[in-house]
């Protein structure tokens, strides 16, 4: 099939067709043939069951002592004798030794032996009808030729044969079968004439059909089947030839296709060839980028640790300012506790000065009454002197209450120099506490005012150390966005590569078509403004 051509393969379907067209007319002839030569069949075997029955019937006959046999006999050939059917239809009868009994048409044949009769085709005729009648099935069908009543040349005949056994007798008709093969004949000629016009008719559709088809592709279809094949192989340099009057073919729509693909392959390489250099551009300044990023992000850490340990000291420093606050605070708390006791004090050493000076005017008291008492007893004295013996215990007394008063004024002075030392030392220890006491208001001031400043200290601290918390957040922040970067610059570095990469294969892929010098020249002048344009993108990408 694949040596054949075109025209020829557009043929095969035809012939098939008219073979299998012819076929089914042939056997469509055998089967009415055969259809016929049944009907032929059935109806010599009713007429031969027909003479048979009436055999039997003049057997019944003998049997019943109606009829001797020899009558009988005789009665069955006159009525077999007279039977007949159609145009020429009869019966005979010959027994098993192919000897006639009776023969209506020829009955000079009758008591001849005709075993040895033979058609124009060398069959023993009387032989097969005995054969035939003989069988197992006490009958059968027998072809040979035989010529028509009042006619010499043989012809083809089928004839059924019915043997009866009492008699010895085989009943035989048959029927000219030249007929059926004349119609057999004709209907093969009809068919033919059939056959033939279809033929013609099938022959100028295919040869419309061909010629339609050859205008639809342009051109032979093996040509369009290599050119489709150079295509497909990548060669875009052949040129198709077609007609200018053949617009609308498959070759010419080939044509423009190959043109077409050769000027788009012929742009994709360029646009691959410029892809190829940008992404191996952006892989390297991908990389550059990386590296830099790497670099800050290193940068960062480093300060983000940096901003940890500040972090950690102004914290620390913070707590520091606070326990000393707290310090602070406490003792500008026993500062105003110890100020409190020293005014107490003060007041206590007024309240002693006082009670001293009240001791002193008491004593002065005292002594003033100790000298009236020792006028008194000098008094006493002198009168009891004067009164002699009456007044010498009285004297006594009197002596007593004078040394008394004495000893009282000596103690009273006494007391009095003390109480007057204790009352200098109070003032003196009145100044100091006074003196103390403004030292406690100026140290309680002080502690105030460092305790306003500490805890200004400590706020400042708390905001320094809040500010530098954000502040190492807004860096831990920067770390991870510039981790991120530089992965999604590794990432971007990555899809460069792979980008160049897919543009090398894709390079690859489209060097494999081969196109003319005209289509990569369109090519090239349709990539140019794109090469010019490439300067503009580094530069926007420097920026």
């Amino acid at each position: 099939m694949n040596r054949l051509t075109f025209q020829q393969k557009l043929w095969v379907p035809l012939i098939c067709s008219l073979l299998c067209i012819m076929a089914i007319f042939i056997v469509d002839a055998f089967h009415a043939r055969d259809v016929r030569m049944e009907e032929r069949s059935n109806d010599l075997r009713n007429i031969v069951d027909s003479a048979l029955s009436v055999v039997k019937g003049f057997d019944a006959q003998v049997a019943s002592g109606a009829l001797t046999k020899e009558e009988a006999q005789n009665r069955a050939k006159a009525a077999i004798r007279s039977m007949r059917y159609g145009a020429d239809g009869y019966l005979s009868i010959n027994d098993s030794k192919s000897v006639v009994v009776m023969h209506p048409i020829k009955p000079e044949m009758d008591g001849k032996d005709m075993g040895s009769l033979k058609d124009p085709k060398g069959n023993y005729i009387y032989h097969d009808i005995v054969a035939a009648g003989n069988s197992a099935e006490g009958g059968g069908f027998v072809r040979y030729y035989w010529p028509r009543p009042g006619a010499a040349d043989p012809v083809p005949k089928l004839s059924r044969v019915g043997r009866y056994a009492p008699w010895d007798w085989h009943l035989l008709t048959g029927v000219y079968v030249d007929d059926i093969d004349t119609a057999f004949r004709n209907s093969l000629l009809a068919s033919g004439a059939v056959l033939l016009a279809v033929c013609a008719v099938l022959a100028l559709i295919v040869s419309v059909v061909n010629r339609s088809l050859r205008h639809t592709i342009g051109g032979d279809p093996e040509y369009a089947g290599e050119v489709a094949a150079r295509i497909a192989s990548g060669d875009l340099s052949s040129a198709v030839d077609t007609h200018d009057s053949d617009r609308g073919s498959i070759l010419y729509g080939m044509r423009a296709m190959r043109d077409q693909l050769a000027d788009t392959i012929g742009e994709i390489r360029h646009s691959a060839e410029m892809i190829a250099t940008a992404s191996a551009e952006i892989a390297t300044g991908n990389m550059d980028l990386s590296a830099r990023t790497e670099s800050q992000a290193s940068a960062l850490e480093q300060t983000a640790a940096s901003m940890e340990e500040l972090t950690s000291t102004v914290n620390q420093n913070a707590s520091n300012a606070v326990q000393a606050n707290e310090l602070v605070e406490s003792a500008s708390a026993v500062a105003e506790q110890g100020g409190r006791v020293v005014s107490q004090v003060v007041q206590t050493m007024e309240t002693i000065n006082a009670s001293a000076t009240r001791i002193v005017d008491i004593i002065s008291v005292i002594d003033g009454i100790a000298f009236q008492t020792n006028i008194l007893a000098l008094n006493a004295a002198v009168e009891a002197a004067r009164a002699g013996e009456q007044g010498r215990g009285f004297a006594v007394v009197a002596s007593e209450v004078r040394n008394l008063a004495q000893r009282s004024a000596a103690a009273a002075k006494e007391i009095k120099t003390l109480i007057n030392d204790s009352v200098d030392s109070i003032n003196a220890g009145s100044a100091l506490v006074a003196q103390a006491g403004t030292t406690m208001d100026q140290v309680v001031a002080s502690v105030s005012r460092v305790t306003a400043i500490m805890r200004d200290i400590t706020a400042a601290s708390t905001e320094q150390s809040t500010g530098i918390g954000h502040v190492n957040m807004a860096i831990t922040e920067m770390d991870s966005v510039t981790q991120q970067n530089a992965a999604l610059v590794e990432q971007a570095a990555a899809a460069a590569g792979s980008m160049q990469e897919q543009a090398a294969h894709l390079a690859d892929m489209v060097a494999r078509f081969r196109l003319s010098g005209e289509a990569v020249r369109s090519a090239a002048t349709a990539a140019a403004p794109a090469r010019v344009a490439k300067p503009a993108r580094r530069v926007a990408l420097s920026r």
